[in-house]
């Protein structure tokens, strides 16, 4: 019993410490490793899942609402939408030079949906409000105020996903609108054609650059 004890307490204090503690402490143990890269996806996913969905709520109190109707209806989810999604994700999670970190760019997009569930109850809002550059610097702010002002690369995923999931959207449609502006103004811009080509860019080197600081201030944190 005292050493079951004893190996759950390290294994608490394990998952606590970040990448680089491990590495200075020598630790190298796969299977917490996997397990804590795991608990990372899935905590950061579920919270960025429910900053998309309060920030939707916004959409219920601004001018100009409309009931925009069941999104399985209106939206047009399909395999193809949701695999894209992730998939434009991926692409730009390659810059962040972590596997982890690249799933999470692959997940976000899709999560980043999240702000259609209000629309299953069938009242006035105005949709795609996760779709905005608001919503990204504030997943920002709020994703580094709860997992360290330090990691720079989950806050640049947070909003490299915005612009991923706009760039797919246009990509798949052809043409789209997204109230990028919210709440300051109401009214969708309108992309089409290869803009979908500047904001996957966009996206890629907003990780790229997060990505390039964090590891330099690593490698002199080492040095």
């Amino acid at each position: 019993m005292f050493s079951f004890g004893c190996l759950f307490i390290k294994s608490a204090e394990f998952l606590q410490a970040s990448d680089s503690d491990k590495l200075e402490l020598g630790i190298v143990v796969p299977e917490f490793v996997v397990l804590s890269s795991v608990f990372f996806i899935g905590k950061t996913s579920v919270i960025y899942g429910g900053i998309a969905f309060g920030f939707s709520m916004l959409g219920l109190i601004l001018p100009d609402t409309f009931i925009v109707g069941n999104p399985l209806e209106v939206s047009g989810i399909t395999p193809e939408h949701v695999i894209g999604h992730i998939m434009f994700g991926l692409v730009a999670g390659i810059a962040s030079f972590s596997f982890r970190y690249a799933i999470l760019s692959g997940l976000f997009p899709i999560i980043l949906d999240f702000d259609h569930l209000i629309q299953f109850f069938g009242i006035e809002m105005i949709p795609r409000m996760a779709h905005s550059i608001t919503f990204g610097f504030i997943a920002v702010i709020v994703m580094m105020a709860l997992f360290g002002r330090k990691d720079l690369r989950l806050g640049a995923i947070a909003i490299a996903a915005v612009f991923s999931h706009i760039s797919f959207d246009i990509f798949l449609g052809g043409t789209t609108e997204f109230p990028i502006f919210v709440p300051f103004i109401s009214e969708s811009v309108f992309f089409s054609g290869t803009d979908w080509i500047f904001f996957e860019v966009l996206a890629i080197v907003i990780i790229f650059v997060a990505s390039i600081i964090f590891l330099r201030r690593q490698k002199i944190k080492v040095t």
